[in-house]
C-alpha cells in the first residue's frame, strides 16, 4: 500500500468539522491565521478541522504552531527545510506533503526536496544546513544521545539564539507530526499531487 493510499484510506479518530460546525471563536482564529499569514493558501487544513473539536486547546495549539513560523530570525525557507526533515524523520506523510508545498512556494532548490533523506552527502545542502539537519534528525530519533560531533558542528555554525530557534521549530513540527499521524488526518484534495513526491520514508 502506498503512503497516499494509507493516508486517505484510514478512518479519522475524530470527524473533520465543516466550516459551519466551527465555533465562532475558532473560525475567527482560522481567518486571522489563514493557516499561514505569509502565504496565499486560503484553505482550512484538515489538521485544524480536527483540532476544532477542542476550541480553547485547539486555538492555543494553532497559535503556538503559527508563532514558531512567524517569530524569530531564521528565514522561512530554512524553517520549512527543518520542518520537512523532521516530518520525514517522523515518517509523517501529511506534514511532509505540506512542507513540500511550502518549500516549492518559497522557491527552494528542488534537489533539496528530493534528496532530504541523503542530506549529509548531497551537495545541494550547505555545510550549515547539514549541521542543523543532522542535529534535528538526532533530536527526533534519540534526543538524549546526540553524538558530540553533531552537537559541536551545530554549535560551530549557529549562534545560541539560532540554535534555540532551530530546535523549537523542530519540536513544534514534531508535535504536529504525532498529532496528525495518531489521529489519521488525511491530506487535502489540493495537495494530493504533491504527496506522491514525498521521498520514501
Amino acid at each position: 500500500m502506498s503512503q497516499l493510499d494509507k493516508n486517505l484510506g484510514q478512518k479519522t479518530v475524530v470527524p473533520l468539522l465543516k466550516d459551519d460546525e466551527f465555533s465562532p471563536e475558532f473560525m475567527v482564529m482560522v481567518r486571522r491565521l489563514k493557516e499561514a499569514k505569509s502565504s496565499k493558501i486560503n484553505r482550512i487544513n484538515n489538521s485544524a478541522r480536527a483540532m476544532a473539536h477542542a476550541d480553547e486547546f485547539g486555538m492555543a495549539t494553532r497559535n503556538y504552531l503559527q508563532s514558531t513560523w512567524d517569530l524569530g530570525d531564521l528565514s522561512k525557507p530554512f524553517k520549512a527545510l527543518i520542518r520537512f526533515k523532521v516530518a520525514t524523520t517522523n515518517t509523517c506523510f501529511y506534514c511532509s506533503t505540506h512542507q513540500i508545498e511550502h518549500l516549492r512556494r518559497l522557491g527552494c532548490d528542488e534537489n533539496k526536496i528530493k534528496n532530504i533523506q541523503s542530506y549529509l552527502t548531497d551537495d545541494s545542502f550547505t555545510a550549515s544546513e547539514k549541521a542543523a539537519l543532522a542535529f534535528v534528525d538526532h533530536m527526533m530519533t534519540d534526543a538524549s544521545n546526540i553524538p558530540d560531533n553533531v552537537v559541536e558542528d551545530f554549535q560551530e555554525h549557529y549562534s545560541p539564539k539560532e540554535r534555540i530557534e532551530i530546535a523549537l521549530t523542530a519540536t513544534a513540527m514534531s508535535v504536529l507530526n504525532k498529532f496528525n499521524d495518531a489521529f489519521r488526518i488525511p491530506i487535502e484534495d489540493e495537495v494530493i499531487g504533491i504527496g506522491i513526491d514525498v521521498p520514501k520514508l
